[in-house]
């Protein structure tokens, strides 16, 4: 895989994370349940690691 082909990938890790993490804080906002809450914490870990590899990614380029 390119360089080029992993920053795509990236970008598109990244975007997916932003989607995933926006309809989880609207599930915690109407439920409040605390494994909604718990579920939100580890998605917004899991988008820092997507983040911070595509910024990696980048600075290589």
């Amino acid at each position: 895989m390119t360089l080029d082909e992993k920053i795509a990938q990236a970008q598109r890790h990244v975007e997916s994370g932003r989607l995933i993490i926006e309809r989880q804080r609207a599930i915690v906002a109407r439920h409040g349940m605390q494994t909604s809450i718990d579920l939100l914490k580890l998605f917004e870990q899991t988008q820092q690691i997507f983040e911070l590899d595509l910024a990696n990614l980048l600075e290589r380029k």
